[in-house]
Parts: structure tokens; C-alpha cells; sequence
């Protein structure tokens, strides 16, 4: 099975650090935008409604835009907005649901990557350095699919806060033992009791193996960098 090597982790915190002669920079096939659940704004009065956070989906390809093959590893990333201005921000659990053939591929050469972005304060935060967070490396079975939990939070049951103006990116490496065609993954996303929303993208797994050029080095990107101005900090 062909790695692919994400271990750049300086490089995803800078987005557009220097990277070796040879590395191709992954793009991503993502789904839509989904808003979940609703909030009236903080103090508000009249009360305002607001869409509470929007999410969307994606996973990697290789350039230009070809479909991973049976074996190899990608990366599955969930992208985290938050509009809305409830007066506790929220406390959003997560669990990754993949279809039948697909697994979680982390190890110490593909680890699992959580990010943050916040409107004040430090621009880019690697949540796996954070000492109220972490990034998990070892998921286990939640409600309906795999737990991705804050490792350090244990006060909220490993959720992950967020509040107005907040951007929250996680990238976990996958791999299928079969071909995919159009079958799902999706993300459980639970900003608050009762309230869940499923961000989706169908994926492609082939299984041309032929002539596939090593994946040693490939970079990959920040869709909260790319969402950021130059001004914002992301490079």
C-alpha cells in the first residue's frame, strides 16, 4: 500500500510553507455547505435568529484530479463555520461515518490534523499542540460512526468549542478495501442537544493501481487558509 506522507505539519500550520521540488499539492472534492441547527443572537432584542454553524465535507484527490485507488491512503477533512452568536458559543460533538469498505487509516505516517481559526487572538491554532484539545490519533465507536474526539477535553466529553467568527478544520487519513462508486462519507455534527446535521460527499475509489506515481511528499492544504486573507496570518 502506497503511503501518503501528511507528516508536514509545520507545513499545513504556515498553508503555504516551503515545500520539497517535488511535491504535489493535494486539492480536495467537496460537498456542499450544510447549515445546522438555529440560535437567536446573543441579547438580542427583538430576538434575531441566526443559522448556528455550517459545515461541508471533502477528501483528497491526486493531481490533477485523479480518484485514490483500492489500498491507498486520502485524507477526509470536515471544514466547521459558526454565523451565529448564541451567548455560550457551542460545544459541537463529532463522529466520522464511512461506508462499508472504508476505514480510518491514522498512524505515525498519516497522522490525524485539527485546526482552528478564530476571529481575535493567535490567527492559526494547531489543536493537537493545545493543551485543552489535542487531535485524536486512535478513534473508537460513537453513535453511529467513529468518535473524533478532543483528547484533552474532558470536561466537555471531548467536543470541540466554537463560537462566532470561528473556523475549525480536522483531516483524518482513510483507505478502502474496495471500489467506490458514489458511496458516501459523512460527518455526524451535534452543535447542541437534539440539533444534528450530516455534511456529505460522494466518493470514487478505483482500482487502477498501474503506472501510479509515489505519493512520498504530497502537501496538503488548508481550506481555512484558503478562506483567510494574506492579512489574517495563514502564510
Amino acid at each position: 500500500m502506497r503511503r501518503l506522507f501528511a507528516s508536514l505539519a509545520v507545513a499545513a500550520v504556515s498553508c503555504l510553507a516551503a515545500r520539497p521540488a517535488a511535491a504535489l499539492q493535494l486539492p480536495w472534492f467537496d460537498g456542499v455547505f450544510k447549515s445546522i441547527g438555529t440560535n437567536f443572537a446573543c441579547a438580542s432584542d427583538p430576538p434575531i435568529s441566526q443559522i448556528r454553524v455550517q459545515a461541508y465535507t471533502g477528501y483528497t484527490l491526486l493531481p490533477p484530479n485523479r480518484t485514490p485507488a483500492v489500498g491507498e491512503v486520502f485524507y477526509t477533512h470536515l471544514i466547521i463555520s459558526h454565523p451565529g452568536n448564541p451567548c455560550g458559543g457551542s460545544v459541537i460533538g463529532l463522529e466520522l461515518l464511512l461506508p462499508n469498505g472504508v476505514t480510518p487509516a491514522i498512524s505515525a505516517e498519516n497522522p490525524a490534523f485539527c485546526f482552528a481559526r478564530v476571529p481575535n487572538g493567535p490567527r492559526l491554532i494547531n489543536l493537537g499542540n493545545d493543551s485543552g484539545y489535542g487531535c485524536p490519533q486512535q478513534l473508537a465507536q460513537g453513535l453511529e460512526g467513529w468518535a473524533f474526539r478532543a483528547p484533552r477535553n474532558t470536561a466537555d466529553g471531548g467536543a470541540w468549542r466554537s463560537g462566532q467568527g470561528f473556523w475549525l478544520e480536522f483531516l483524518v487519513p482513510v483507505t478502502s478495501t474496495t471500489i467506490q462508486n458514489g458511496s458516501e462519507i459523512r460527518w455526524r455534527v451535534n452543535p447542541d442537544i437534539g440539533v444534528v446535521g450530516y455534511p456529505s460527499v460522494p466518493i470514487f475509489v478505483n482500482n487502477d493501481v498501474l503506472f501510479r506515481t509515489s505519493s512520498e511528499g504530497n502537501v496538503l492544504s488548508l481550506d481555512v487558509c484558503s478562506l483567510t486573507p494574506v492579512a489574517q496570518g495563514c502564510i
